[in-house]
């Protein structure tokens, strides 16, 4: 059935998805706005009569009066640019939905009384013109992570550029928002906002654990934070193990894993207190001032020791790892995003202390954390923006003296920081899975450079680049390095791949299949800092190894430690069981390197011996020795 009200027929049906406005009614109210009019009302009503929200005001006999006034407006909006102006806000005015208009330069050109409503600061275009989507966004919603999470979300999964992006905001009030955010026909953008009812109680849960979600987490924060005059603590949960579990037994496993953690903080906590699971294996938990800061991180020490002892999943018992960060307001943060950026970067510092740790956020945590998003940043463009480079020390034969090979040591001199040490932005680098490209970069970065200076007939007879643990279990290495040795013809035998003794236990059956293909490929491959890791000598006789470097470590005080001594020689020992040679690395003077000498060492590198270099240079240096 349909009701005619003047030339539109509006549809029953139109009720189902009521609260979606059509965009093509905004992208006419820009055509209205920038003067072409050649669609004409008829086309109007046409587009109107696809928008949902029309039902309601058929219903209520409302639809006639608007037609009129839109109409009037539309007719009128050539003559002056003031009328212009007035007629497109008088229509935006007359939608039932919260809306704003932008331009294609991406600035703020209108907004109407509704959406005016939903903020706390009145906007005014004229008053903000430099304003943008990201700033409006920030005006509705208190969460500026969620609101990036949300986009990126809808981005993902639209299916082009011009396609409507629709997800879900935290309002400062108890209600999501609903947000449609639509290119216009002239370029710029329009965005759309509603208030959901009927669907709250769902957007507010989590439906596995039956936990609150992030939302809920959200609109209780900023609630608590404005009334609350005494002290909040703000607890994040992430579980290290769960991604293991996960893998190991099947996603059943996982899924049975969080819901026992959910039930094991239920126990755990007071009984005001607000648990939400805000991320695939992070929990938070919300607790108010009638708890001491002693209390709740008693409590929270035994979370975690029920955690370590294990949950019951599948009628077995999971012992459970977990990093906890705490967060107390007002005197970490007073706003929604000061006190989740300080309990985050406090349950980021306990992943960094170790498993099972809890952390308490202070100052300094927030300091590093700030920093290592700043290097994460630069190293996404430190590759575009040439800010890296390589530089080479030499490898001594200890019998000869003469160079026998070069290590290639990654340099990064930022725009913005300045000469950043490795020790600071490798961990990073793996932490965020940008050593991947890092690591491609300095491998074909490392051969290019060899093979300029054999151009120039002097060619040491083995290039070290070093690989970190991260670049095997992603399980493209092998290819990687198949793709580089067919493209640049590089004799294998000269390259030796460099991994740490850490990464031996790593995964092992994963690691040594690794490492049987790269040796099947021609190269050679060592052992860096060899000591350190704790690995059994005669673990050395289960991978393919041509070279162990010891770790700088045991070389330091070879001269007075006989500890260091009997490793040194032990290592040697083993070493030449198996075929492989012995480099020492990190010689500060001539008596390390004639100790090492007596002890058995082949080869051996550091300060005292060639500093690291630039290709360039690297020959008129080993040349001249």
């Amino acid at each position: 059935m349909s009701f005619p009200i003047l030339p539109v027929g509006v549809s029953r049906a139109w009720l189902a998805s009521w609260q979606w406005t059509d965009d093509n009614i905004i992208s006419a109210t820009l055509v209205a706005s920038s003067g072409i009019l050649s669609q004409t009302i008829n086309d109007l009503l046409i587009i109107w009569q696809e928008s949902p929200w029309l039902t309601g005001l058929a219903l209520t006999g409302g639809v006639s009066a608007l037609v009129t006034g839109v109409y009037s407006a539309v007719r009128n909006a050539g003559q002056h640019s003031g009328r212009q102006n007035q007629a497109v806000q008088s229509t935006l005015d007359a939608l039932p939905d919260a809306v704003a208009l932008f331009n294609p330069n991406g600035q703020l050109t209108a907004v109407n009384e509704k959406l005016s409503r939903l903020m706390p600061l009145r906007i005014e275009p004229a008053l903000y013109p430099d304003m943008n989507a990201e700033d409006l966004y920030s005006q509705i919603s208190p969460d500026t992570l969620a609101i990036e999470q949300a986009r990126t979300r809808a981005r993902e999964s639209a299916g082009d550029l011009d396609s409507t992006l629709s997800f879900e905001l935290p309002s400062y009030g108890k209600r999501p928002l609903l947000v449609k955010e639509r290119p216009t026909g002239n370029g710029g953008k329009s965005i759309s906002v509603y208030g959901t009812n009927h669907l709250a109680n769902l957007r507010f849960s989590d439906p596995l654990t039956a936990l609150a979600n992030r939302t809920r987490l959200v609109h209780e924060l900023a609630q608590r934070c404005s009334r609350t005059r005494g002290e909040l603590a703000l607890i994040i949960v992430d579980l290290r193990s769960f991604r293991q579990i996960n893998d190991s037994y099947g996603r059943a496993a996982g899924d049975e894993l969080l819901k026992q953690t959910a039930l094991c903080l239920r126990r755990a906590m007071p009984e005001n207190a607000l648990i939400a699971r805000t991320g695939g294996d992070e929990f938070a938990i919300l607790v108010e001032s009638d708890h001491h800061r002693q209390a709740i991180e008693s409590m929270v020490a035994d979370l975690l020791q029920t955690l370590r002892r294990g949950l019951n999943v599948n009628a077995m018992n999971v012992p459970v790892r977990a990093s906890i960060g705490i967060a107390y307001a007002p005197e970490h943060g007073n706003t929604v995003s000061t006190l989740l950026r300080s309990a985050d970067s406090a349950c980021a510092h306990a992943k960094h202390v170790g498993d099972n740790t809890l952390v308490v956020y202070n100052s300094a945590q927030q300091k590093r954390a700030k920093r290592r998003h700043q290097l994460e940043i630069g190293l996404q463009q430190a590759i575009e923006k040439n800010e890296l480079s390589l530089q080479y020390q030499p490898q001594i034969d200890i019998r000869s003296k003469m160079t026998c090979g070069m290590e290639a040591l990654i340099r990064w001199h930022s725009s913005d920081f300045g000469s950043v040490p490795p020790v600071d932005f490798i961990p990073v680098a793996e932490e965020t899975g940008i050593i991947n490209r890092l690591g491609d970069w300095v491998l074909n970065q490392a051969v290019e450079d060899y093979q300029r200076l054999a151009r120039f007939g002097m060619s040491p007879a083995m290039l070290s680049v070093n690989l970190s643990r991260k670049q095997f279990q992603g399980g493209q290495i092998v290819m990687d390095v198949d793709r580089l040795l067919t493209r640049t013809g590089f004799d294998p035998g000269k390259l030796c791949l460099e991994i740490t003794e850490t990464a031996l236990s790593s995964d092992s059956k994963l690691l040594k299949k690794q490492l049987l293909e790269l040796t099947s490929l021609g190269v050679r491959l060592s052992i860096d800092d060899f000591g350190v890791g704790y690995s059994s000598l005669l673990e050395l006789r289960d991978y393919p190894i041509s070279e162990v470097k010891i770790d700088r470590a045991f070389i330091a005080n070879v001269m007075t430690n006989t500890h260091s001594q009997d490793i040194i020689g032990a290592v040697v020992d083993i070493s030449r069981s198996i075929g492989a040679e012995v480099v020492a690395e990190g010689i500060e003077n001539q008596q390390q390197f004639d100790q090492v000498a007596l002890l058995g060492c082949d080869r051996a590198q550091g300060y005292f011996l060639c500093e690291p270099m630039s290709a360039t240079t690297f020959p008129d240096v080993v040349l001249s020795r």
